[in-house]
């Protein structure tokens, strides 16, 4: 694969929920942004942020680099099985 240039660069927003027990990240919108419409959306989102003690988001770049090929799925996982012939009566629960 291609290096990624810096004019097509993609970037996740990434919310980061902090509780007083756990740390939580997830990825805002489920969507990838040129670095313009990343940064809007990360000043728009830290403005409008409300509970700052516990959520604050951040930017990721995404490295399409890492991915050889996409993921096929195998016949196995394809074929469609009856659900009763999945369960196996051996377990005691």
């Amino acid at each position: 694969m291609t290096q990624q240039t810096k004019d097509n660069r993609q970037f996740f927003i990434i919310q980061k929920y902090k509780s007083d027990y756990t740390e939580r990240y997830t990825i805002h919108s489920d969507k990838m942004y040129d670095l313009t419409t990343a940064v809007k959306k990360l000043l728009a989102l830290d403005t409008l942020n409300e509970d700052k003690k516990y959520t604050s988001y951040y930017m990721q770049e995404v490295n399409l680099d890492m991915v050889d090929e996409p993921l096929v799925l195998t016949d196995e996982v394809k074929e469609d099985k009856n659900w009763k012939e999945c369960i196996d009566e051996s377990l005691p629960f």
